[in-house]
């Protein structure tokens, strides 16, 4: 299945974050093959950075990961729960009171720290994306959305996407935020709102049901988390956990090869 195929949205609106579990075992893989002189950490904060805390939890334990770091104890029951048999350690407990060294946000796929690249061969795991619900035509000088702050500099056409900042995307990336329809980036026009963004198309074919990419691994022409976390002086760990409760998460394993 595509991280991407229409077929499969959730939700009448399609928002779609697609965590691609296959990606995310290869990623601790080559994490656990670095990790020499100690034990592999992964960072399962705030539901594994937006991702599903006990999904990911699984695949962390047979992939190589020999810690998994939370901050709730109610983390803790919940992959005891689900049966899953690995050491989980609680930052406000006695006994793990100090955050441990580890491999920061590098299995979900960015940097180990907040200046640090990522590995070789990492790669993002999630696809935060939704369907074009409208395209329109408008004329040279047309205001675009809260306060018309974007006027069009030219005849454009607008499409309107169903995600905004209750979805995560942040606020503070108006202005300079992008997403890709059929590998393509477009511009935000206007400010980014509540339920929706609107991409200047310029001329382009885009049609209502094209998938608009808010982020991803970036290999396909698509912006990445990181990309996000530049336009608004946040990080990559932030963007990813900020997405909404009402962005359906969708699991998807498929074989990667690096």
């Amino acid at each position: 299945m595509s991280a991407l195929d229409p077929a499969a949205d959730p939700t009448p609106t399609g928002r779609d974050a697609a965590i691609d579990l296959g990606v995310f075992r290869t990623n601790v893989s080559i994490l656990a093959a670095r990790a020499v002189g100690g034990p592999l950490v992964i960072d399962m904060t705030a539901d594994a950075y937006g991702h599903g805390l006990v999904p990911l939890a699984r695949v962390a334990a047979e992939s190589g990961a020999d810690i998994l770091s939370v901050r709730d104890r109610s983390d803790v029951e919940s992959i005891a729960d689900a049966g899953i048999s690995i050491d989980v350690r609680c930052w406000h407990t006695s006994r793990f009171a100090i955050p441990p060294a580890g491999s920061g946000i590098a299995a979900f796929g960015f940097g180990w720290e907040l200046t640090d690249g990522a590995p070789a061969g990492i790669v993002p795991v999630m696809t935060l994306s939704a369907p074009v619900l409208s395209v329109k035509r408008v004329p040279e000088g047309h205001g675009v959305s809260y306060g018309l702050v974007y006027r069009a500099a030219r005849e454009t056409s607008l499409a309107l996407v169903p995600l905004g900042y209750a979805d995560g995307i942040p606020r503070g990336a108006t202005g300079s935020g992008r997403m890709a329809i059929n590998g393509r980036q477009y511009p935000i026009a206007g400010r980014i709102a509540m339920d929706q963004v609107v991409l200047d198309v310029g001329d382009a074919a885009v049609e209502p049901g094209d998938r608009a990419v808010a982020f991803g691994p970036g290999v396909e022409a698509e912006p990445t988390a990181a990309d996000w976390a530049a336009h608004s002086a946040s990080t990559a760990g932030e963007i990813l956990a900020r997405i909404g409760r009402r962005v359906p998460r969708r699991y998807i394993d498929r074989e990667v090869s690096r």
